[in-house]
């Protein structure tokens, strides 16, 4: 070990002490050299001694204890500069640095390391091996605290050039420069990334910075421009330090969503740069998406679950599959006490207040650990004390060690914040700086003056500003800037089986915690069976005993099974997607696999369709007599209830589609109108469509005609009706009723995959 002095940086300024001290305490106990005042530290914490030419630090028995890149030290030599954190792996930090050791240096190689290290302290320092894996279990010769990090994660193999690294088949991604590799030669200067720890190659030497969440953000020349060449974005630039809470505010109209679509990579800008933390974002998107959480301004939370519950399934979906139960938990604990939730923990959700939801919100961003955090409008319909609450939780946040953005309406508890970007119209820079200096920047008595005085001269303010701004610091003004590239989802953390089967669950789980809705999805069928029993006679599916033979009672029948079927298919699956729009769309952007969560709704909905028709057909029918003779299956029962499930299975998955191209669900009720009426029409059992150019072509389409063939086929209606049809498909064969089923499946399977396709609608980016 070499070192004499050691500078000692703290949250109070920096110290130096020299080899001659021999031993320094550092605790929350005043009697200590360094006092840290924080509940998470020891009163006697940490002890750092001189001894054998070197400085070495020793943990002494503290409750929280010592963190060195994110994991637990007793005790750390400090050959080199490091950083360490007290109480927890977020706690209070100290940057210990001899002061005979060489500062951190700034790679000069190709890659992208320089501006990165710039001003910072590495953590720690190894030395590659011929082999050294890099993961989160302890068994690792690089141990990354982190649940974003695979338990066995990538190899790094020292080769006769350098350094190779092999990414271990992780689900969490490799990333070297911002790029997600598999395997990739390394040089001096590159920057690799796992979860929230970087490491910096020199050589055969790595540095490693973990992302601890205090991070500086600068925007410059941002602009975007749509179709027809409107401006909705222009020239905005500002810098953001460590751990601030920035307020965006502005009339309606002034791009504030668009701005932070921009700022979170979400909808790139066409022009100008996010740089988070020295590193481009739109360049680095892949790797960097990781450290942002963006919290909606529509909830992305089912209201029916409890807050744990809600953040367990949430928890299944963001971590890898090497997360255990055991680890989720932990993590969902620790969000939960970080936002005051701990005594709503097993609440409904529905039940909380206005704060405590957006709070839920809130947590479930944090789960992942996010450094930036960005909110779109988290008070709106809040009443006052509502809207402190929230903006008093994100300045804590801020000061825990997170950079804040909030799109707010709201004026009101603006005073919370470190700085407040006002846009004008046409998204134009009208004032950017720190809350005090606002209303006399515009000469203003209240905020209501400001936003009119942006709105009715948005180009004047923005003049005005921009003659008082400092100078933007841009090393890259001049060059040609890359053009930013369409945001595209991640891949999932999961296989596309196992998030089918936690969406599965998630989704039974809504639906029965939903008392109301499970109880309408279950009488909606008895209550169309007691329609049956409006229709007159008694002689059911039994040929008539009159001297014909024959009567309407069997077709009225099955024209109301059939479009029953339709009308609680449709019924159930119409609102579906519309209503949790928010909370795909998000889960969209952290790597949901849409066929997955497609999947799990035709799963679920194909159970609830089969109770549906078992009481739908067995209520409905009870005392009349039943069909003779089955067809395929055993009885004739059974088959009708094979036929009815079957129908109302693709009525659900045609609401599916038509809920994931609407844009409230107040649209959908006249098209759930429309689309029943369509099916009663078409069906064949009001009047024959067989023979009628145009519509028994447009027949085809309507998944009732062929329901209703098959049920034809299975009581024999031809044999039945009063006036018999020609309509072959009704034939009272085997062969007749596999056709009408199979059509039926075929119009299901091709339903389902226009709905897949109707959710690239609500991809990041579009």
């Amino acid at each position: 070990m070499t070192g004499t002095a050691l500078l000692i940086g703290t949250p109070d300024g920096e110290r130096r002490i020299g080899p001659e001290e021999q031993a320094l305490r550092i605790g929350r106990d005043p009697l200590c050299r360094i006092v840290i005042e924080d509940p998470r530290v020891s009163r006697e914490h940490v002890e750092l001694r001189f001894q054998a030419g070197g400085w070495r630090l020793r943990d002494l028995g503290s409750s929280n204890g010592t963190y060195a890149a994110g994991a637990r030290v007793d005790e750390l030599d400090l050959a080199r500069p490091c950083q360490i954190r007290l109480g927890a792996p977020d706690g209070p930090s100290l940057t210990l640095r001899p002061e005979s050791a060489p500062p951190p240096t700034v790679a000069s190689g190709p890659g992208a390391a320089g501006s990165f290290e710039a001003g910072r302290v590495p953590s720690a320092t190894y030395h590659a091996a011929r082999r050294t894996r890099i993961g989160r279990a302890p068994d690792n010769e690089i141990v990354l605290a982190d649940l974003q990090v695979s338990r066995y994660h990538a190899d790094l193999v020292r080769t006769g050039t350098g350094l190779r690294l092999v990414d271990l088949g992780t689900r969490n991604g490799t990333f070297v420069n911002g790029r997600r590799v598999d395997d990739a030669e390394l040089r001096s200067g590159d920057l690799l990334s796992f979860g929230r720890h970087q490491l910096v190659v020199d050589g055969t030497e790595l540095r490693e910075y973990v992302d601890t969440g205090r991070v500086s953000l600068r925007v410059d020349g941002l602009g975007v421009t749509v179709a027809g060449g409107k401006r909705l974005l222009g020239d905005i630039g500002f810098e953001l330090g460590e751990c601030q809470l920035l307020a965006v505010v502005g009339p309606s109209g002034a791009g504030k969503s668009t701005l932070l679509g921009a700022l979170t990579g979400y909808r790139p800008a066409n022009e100008g740069a996010v740089i988070y933390q020295g590193r481009d974002l739109y360049a680095e998107y892949d790797d960097l998406r990781q450290r942002i959480g963006l919290v909606p301004q529509d909830d992305i939370l089912h209201a029916a679950l409890t807050v744990r519950r809600a953040l367990r399934y949430a928890a299944a979906l963001r971590f890898g599959t090497d997360v255990t139960t055991a680890e989720r938990e932990q993590r969902i604990d620790e969000v939960i006490g970080q936002l005051g939730l701990t005594g709503q923990a097993e609440q409904r959700i529905d039940t909380l207040s206005g704060g405590q939801r957006k709070r839920t919100s809130v947590a479930l961003e944090l789960l992942t650990e996010p450094s930036l955090l960005f909110l779109d409008e988290p008070t709106s319909g809040l009443d006052p004390s509502l809207d402190r609450d929230v903006m008093v939780s994100l300045r804590d946040l801020a000061d825990r060690g997170r950079t804040v953005v909030v799109v707010t309406h709201s004026p009101l508890h603006l005073n919370v914040c470190d700085r407040v970007l006002v846009l004008g119209r046409g998204g134009k820079v009208a004032y950017f700086g720190p809350p005090g200096d606002l209303l006399p920047f515009f000469g203003a008595d209240e905020y209501a003056d400001v936003f009119k005085q942006v709105y009715d001269d948005p180009d004047g303010w923005a003049a005005r500003y921009a003659g008082t701004a400092p100078p933007r610091h841009d090393p890259t003004r001049g060059e040609v800037a890359p053009q930013p590239q369409p945001a595209e989802a991640p891949p999932p953390r999961q296989s596309w089986w196992r998030q089918l089967a936690v969406l599965t669950r998630r989704m039974t789980a809504v639906t029965l915690a939903d008392r109301m809705y499970a109880a309408l999805l279950l009488g909606l069928p008895l209550g169309l069976a007691a329609l049956l029993y409006v229709i007159p006679g008694d002689d059911g599916f039994a040929r008539p005993d009159n001297p014909l033979g024959r009567s309407a009672e069997a077709s009225q029948l099955t024209v109301v099974l059939i479009i029953g079927a339709v009308f609680f298919g449709l019924a159930g699956g119409v609102r579906e997607l519309v209503r949790e729009r928010p909370i795909y769309r998000r889960e969209r952007a952290v790597g949901l696999a849409p066929g997955a969560y497609l999947g799990s709704k035709v799963l679920v909905f194909a159970a609830v369709n089969a109770m549906q028709a078992v009481l739908f057909v067995v209520v409905g029918l009870a005392g009349r007599p039943g069909a003779q003779e089955a067809l395929v299956l055993r009885w004739p029962l059974l088959e009708l209830i094979v036929v009815v499930w079957l129908t109302a299975l693709v009525s659900t998955v045609t609401g599916l589609l038509v809920s994931a191209y609407v844009s409230t669900g107040e649209q959908t009720m006249p098209i759930l109108v429309g689309l029943v009426m369509a099916q009663l029409v078409l069906c064949g059992g009001l009047f024959a469509v067989v023979g009628r150019t145009g519509v028994e072509q447009l027949s085809w389409l309507a998944p009732a005609r062929w329901g209703y063939a098959a049920a034809a086929g299975t009581v024999d209606l031809r044999a039945l009706e009063l006036n018999p049809s020609a309509d072959a498909l009704w034939n009272h064969t085997a062969a007749a009723w596999w056709w009408a089923m199979a059509v039926l499946a075929l119009q299901g399977a091709v339903v389902t995959g226009a709905g897949r396709w109707a959710l690239r609608r609500h991809e990041p980016g579009r």
